[in-house]
């Protein structure tokens, strides 16, 4: 059975993916910062369909306790499989008001954190020859945004250690890619404001949002792939 870790799947995307995981009878770990109930709720309803789940909490902008979730899911289950890199968050602002903090903190937990959960995990799947790290990146990574000059640099920075990444971990059958997963209503998309969201919809080739069970089902699909490695998934129907 499959060993799956979600960070940040205590809502929103990765709670999608975290149940497509389980319908898979993969062993899920559902990742929290902060939302401890939502986190529970989310594990609580995966035990109510009979997968195998558990939560744990960290704070993956701080590299020991990334590798203390690492830890604790190899401590509980004796292996990791998959890694899909979801955690991320926003402090938009145009540049010549950004604080120092509001950088920080999105590079720190969006491009830092990912680097620090993808080492960890790399250590195990190493070990095991065999595993699978999905990093979630962003159209504009590619595009740039404005007034999220910190949040397109990390996803640019993501995508760069996707292939750096795998690149290095390809001679131990471990394969790392990237996903952009397009705009989807979670809560991060309903706070950038109804304007945003209809422009994406506006830019969408087939005038539609992402579908988030779309999405994750292409995520599971993904990681069962054993002779793929270093590829960038658009799955965004913006052009760019």
């Amino acid at each position: 059975m499959r060993v799956v870790l979600v960070t940040g799947s205590s809502r929103g995307i990765g709670s999608c993916v975290a149940r497509a995981f389980a319908e898979e009878k993969c062993r899920v770990v559902v990742h929290y910062r902060k939302e401890k109930s939502s986190a529970e709720a989310v594990a609580a309803g995966i035990r109510q369909s009979g997968g195998d789940v558990m939560t744990v909490q960290g704070d993956i902008s701080r590299s020991e306790e990334a590798d203390a979730i690492v830890r604790r899911v190899v401590d509980a289950w004796g292996r990791l499989d998959v890694l899909v890199n979801n955690a991320a968050l926003t402090r938009d602002r145009t540049i010549l008001k950004m604080t120092d903090d509001e950088w920080n903190d999105v590079i720190q937990t969006n491009l830092s954190g990912t680097f620090w959960c993808l080492r960890a995990a790399a250590r195990v799947m190493v070990k095991q020859k065999d595993g699978c790290i999905i990093n979630l990146s962003s159209i504009v990574g590619v595009r740039g945004s404005f007034g999220g000059s910190n949040y397109s640099s990390s996803k640019a920075g993501v995508m760069g250690l996707t292939r750096s990444a795998a690149r290095e971990l390809g001679r131990f059958q471990v394969r790392v890619h990237a996903v952009l997963p397009g705009l989807h209503l979670t809560e991060m998309s309903r706070a950038a404001g109804e304007e945003y969201i209809e422009s994406a919809r506006r830019e969408h080739v087939l005038g539609k949002l992402t579908d988030t069970a779309e999405l994750a089902r292409f995520i599971v699909f993904l990681s069962q792939q054993k002779t793929i490695s270093g590829q960038i998934y658009n799955f965004d129907s913006r052009i760019f």
